[in-house]
Formats: C-alpha cells, structure tokens, sequence
C-alpha cells in the first residue's frame, strides 16, 4: 500500500504531468460539487482509471478505512440533524428527548461522504500512478532540495516499515512478547527495537548520500538522463481532462453543482444528469484509452 510498482499498463505510462492534472482536477472538482450526480460520476470514473492501471488491490487498502468512516459520517449526521420531512425513525432519548433520523440527513451524510471517496481515491491515483522519480524529475528544477527532501523521505518510509516488521519478527524468534507484562515492561521491550530501527535509517540515510556525492549531486548544472516526452496518448488525456474540468466548473457557475437535501429531496434535473455524463465520461477517457490499448496493439503504436 505504502510503495510504487511500475505496471505495465496505459496509465503508468502516461506523462507524470498528466497523471497529476488529472488527479488533481478530480480532487477540485469533488470541492466544488456537492451533488450526488456529480460526485458518483467523480467516483466511477477515477474507479475507472485506478482498474485501468490495475491498482484495485492497492485501491482496496484505502477503501478498507475509509467506508467504515463514510458510514460513521452518515449515522452522526442522521443522529445530529434533525432536519428534513422524511422521518424514517423517531425515539424518545432520556435527557435529548425525542430524537427523529430523517432520509434527507441520511442522504447528506451520504453525500459528504461520497466526497471523501473521491478525495481518497484521487490520491490513492496519484500514490500508485505517479513513480516518485519522474515526479522529481518533473519538479526538479524548482525547488529542487526541498523536493528531493520530501521524495526521499516518501520513498524511505516505505523502507522504515519493513525494517520495523523485519526487526519484530527477529525479536519475537528470540522468545519476546510485546504484548504481554505490564506498560512499563511493553514499553523496555519496544526499546531495542526503536534503537536498531534508529540505526538502521541512519544507515540507509549515509549510503544513499554518498551515493548522490559519486553520482555529483550538486556539483554543477543539472544533468538527465532520461526525459519525459509528451506523446499523443498524453495528449489526448489532458485534452480531455481540461475539458472535463472546464465542464463541472461551467456547471457549478450554471448552478448545476449543488443540491438541495433540505427540507425535502428533489429529483435530478435533465441539464444536471447531462453534464454528469459529460463531466464522467471526460475524466474516464484515460480508462478507455486503456482498454483500447490493450485490445489492439495498432492503437498502441499511434498513441
């Protein structure tokens, strides 16, 4: 969950720029939208580029916390709010009196947290599509050492956690149970660990710097050694998503983005259910792409 794999698919070979207007548009576009026809067509459709790029099992990981969350969003909400027509239950409550859970607090806790869906989603695309390097790469000349900082440290965390389960499994072999005793002793027991786990990023942290010192960080002007082209695929993507951007902002300023939950929920409008499907199908077009460039390799040779 916490580490990139390159996969071959259309997705991972896209230009990092692209990957990160696209995830960063569905991320925008989720704060502008508070309707729920906008925001499950934000949902299936970066659901749709993350099976594409074939990081369903990674997508898994962030949705194993995050729907426990919506749906606490959506009790709390039903139990606090007291507003809408649509009573489903109603109690008497010692010291709250009587207490009603509406459809319509229901159905906006359910909102909010479809918003959250897509936030996570969306950088759960960025996390497993976008290599660290290339995101460096692309960065690079501004700011470069705050960059390279804070894509080192992305990149060593993931190493910090297996050490951490290496460390653990070597200690528990040795005869140590970290969960017996009382917190005093959980607590000595946890120090050794602490302290190899201590040295060895110490250790990772001064071969990678005289790496970078053979290497000449620093030295003089920077220098590559492979650059990211924009091919037509890329293109393509980013036309689309800029299209699909301009569309849901155009909407929201139509007054199409919101939605009214209270008193009463109303039904979706024709010009809201079009633009939906527009602002979807732009942002899913990378899934497409995918689909076709696996089926037929000519398509793969043009884009």
């Amino acid at each position: 969950m916490l580490s990139y794999r390159e996969k071959d698919s259309l997705i991972h070979r896209l230009h990092p720029a692209v990957v990160v207007a696209l995830a960063a548009s569905i991320f925008i576009l989720s704060l502008v939208f508070s309707h729920l026809l906008y925001l499950l067509g934000l949902l299936l459709a970066v659901g749709a580029v993350i099976a594409a790029a074939g990081i369903l099992a990674e997508w898994g990981s962030y949705l194993k916390f995050s729907i426990p969350l919506v749906l606490l969003i959506m009790l709390v909400n039903g139990l606090l709010v007291q507003m809408g027509d649509t009573v489903l239950v109603a109690a008497a409550l010692p010291g709250l009196g009587t207490v009603k859970i509406t459809l319509e607090a229901l159905t906006y806790g359910a909102g909010m947290g479809l918003r959250l869906l897509v936030v996570i989603s969306a950088f759960a695309l960025y996390t497993h599509a976008v290599h660290p390097d290339k995101m460096l790469g692309l960065l690079g000349g501004r700011g470069s050492k705050s960059i390279l900082a804070a894509t080192l440290a992305t990149r060593l965390f993931p190493l910090i956690i297996e050490d951490f389960r290496r460390i653990t499994e070597v200690q528990r072999c040795r005869g140590v149970r970290f969960q017996e005793g009382n917190w005093r002793e959980r607590v000595r027991k946890w120090v050794p660990v602490a302290g190899v786990l201590l040295t060895s990023s110490l250790e990772q942290s001064l071969r990678l710097a005289a790496a970078m010192y053979v290497r000449g960080y620093g030295s003089g002007p920077r220098s590559r050694y492979h650059r990211e082209l924009f091919r037509p695929r890329d293109y393509l993507v980013l036309l689309a998503t800029t299209g699909g951007l301009a569309a849901g902002i155009w909407a929201a300023l139509q007054g199409w983005s919101s939605y009214t939950y209270y008193p009463r929920l109303v039904g979706f409008r024709p010009e809201e259910i079009k633009m939906a499907s527009v602002v979807t199908l732009a942002l899913a077009l990378p899934a497409i792409l995918s689909w076709g460039w696996k089926k037929w390799p000519c398509l793969r040779s043009k884009i």
